[in-house]
């Protein structure tokens, strides 16, 4: 009879031990892991032009192409990681306001690549035409390099400043024009 009354309280005893050891094991790794820590990170993107044919221009107006000037509308893909590999998703979407600034929140202890909208699209190699050579290994290897590299901290980041160079169209990164050129 007291074999049978002990067998009933293990009975009881074992979910509530089992329920017990669940809640302390929750509570333990609560503290332990955290929340994430957000951290805001401002931005600037800039441009600068070739000169790309007509009348000679002046040396300030050459001045004023290669002087980099905000960059607004512009759409900046943000990727985890350091390079930026074909597939990687997007983790954030930022666009310029109209004096190119943005700002973002981001995990603190990860590192992201910031690239241009371009490259936040799967690679896709474009085809040749009557006037442009296409080098493959170049334009993947543009690709997969990331616009800009940070590794968000805790405390203050640096400020993310890009700069894209807009070339003319007769001098296509990664290819070979051989058609009319301007007067």
């Amino acid at each position: 009879m007291v074999a049978i009354e002990i067998k009933r309280h293990i009975r009881l005893l074992v979910p509530i031990a089992i329920l017990i050891h669940l809640l302390c094991t929750l509570s333990a790794t609560s503290q332990t892991k955290g929340r994430p820590t957000w951290v805001t990170v401002n931005g600037r993107i800039y441009q600068t032009e070739s000169y790309c044919g007509g009348a000679k221009p002046s040396d300030e107006q050459l001045q004023i192409l290669n002087t980099p000037r905000p960059l607004g509308a512009k759409t900046i893909y943000i990727k985890i990681g350091r390079r930026n590999a074909n597939g990687t998703p997007i983790y954030r979407k930022v666009v310029t306001d109209e004096q190119g600034r943005f700002q973002v929140k981001l995990k603190a202890g990860t590192t992201y690549c910031f690239v241009e909208d371009w490259k936040g699209q799967p690679f896709q190699a474009p085809q040749n035409t009557e006037f442009v050579t296409w080098d493959l290994a170049c334009l993947k290897d543009r690709y997969a390099t990331p616009d800009f590299v940070l590794a968000v901290k805790k405390g203050k980041n640096h400020i993310v400043k890009i700069t894209y160079h807009k070339p003319c169209f007769y001098r296509p990164y990664c290819g070979q024009y051989s058609g009319p050129l301007p007067p």
